[in-house]
């Protein structure tokens, strides 16, 4: 084993995944769609500008489009090319997995009892993810409290962890908890690559890393 020969690789004993454009296919244009529709001026995330700068009957509003945008979004909903491969693996290293999303807790039910149920059976057990953190949580990611929350749940420490997204605040939700954090990379998203330790074009591309141990520059400033 590559990793017990080599004492300055990392092992990770437990991954926690974001859901859209992670485990299930980039929402890109719904995600911009919101921040069109509800008016989110640049330099402010779409949740936090409804919490925070939103009241009243407008914030019920914001949120009402919210929910409907990401319906919307549900119907072009997959599974992540890869991901099976590196589940099944998880598995059979018996580490455990997470979800921390800002979706809503029914993307998530409908991620995982809809979307997952059209995989063959032995492939949809692959899937118990214990906790699975949506939005209700807060803070919300690029907080690291969900992260947090986790490894004191699980019984490992953050740094044993691994924090897989597409997106800056999940980066920075890994980062800050002091874990591993891991880029799925597109086209559109490279201007992240400088806050992750590990990036990927394709998901199971993880399980080499997890394989035998790697190293990760752990002085990475979120």
């Amino acid at each position: 084993d590559a990793a017990a020969a080599d004492p300055t690789a990392l092992r990770i004993r437990g991954v926690v995944f974001d859901m859209d454009g992670t485990l299930s296919s980039p929402i890109d244009e719904h995600l911009h769609k919101m921040r069109v529709v509800l008016k989110v001026p640049s330099g402010h995330r779409t949740l936090e500008y409804v919490e925070t700068c939103l009241h009243g009957e407008e914030r019920e509003w914001a949120h009402k489009k919210l929910v409907e945008i990401e319906t919307e979004a549900l119907a072009n909903m997959q599974v992540s090319d890869g991901l099976v491969p590196l589940l099944r693996f998880l598995q059979e290293n018996n580490i455990p997995i997470a979800i921390i999303t800002r979706n809503n807790a029914m993307a998530v039910e409908y991620f995982l009892n809809t979307v997952v149920r059209r995989l063959p059976k032995e492939d949809q057990k692959l899937f118990a993810f214990d906790p699975a953190i949506d939005r209700r949580f807060k803070p919300a990611k690029p907080a690291p409290d969900a992260m947090l929350h986790i490894s004191q749940r699980w019984g490992i420490p953050p740094e044993q962890l691994l924090m897989v997204g597409d997106y800056g605040d999940d980066l920075l939700c890994g980062l800050r908890a002091g874990s591993v954090s891991a880029l799925l990379r597109y086209n559109h998203n490279t201007q992240f690559e400088s806050i992750a330790h590990i990036v990927v074009d394709r998901i199971d591309e993880l399980v080499n890393q997890l394989d035998h141990g790697f190293e990760a520059d752990m002085t990475i400033l979120a």
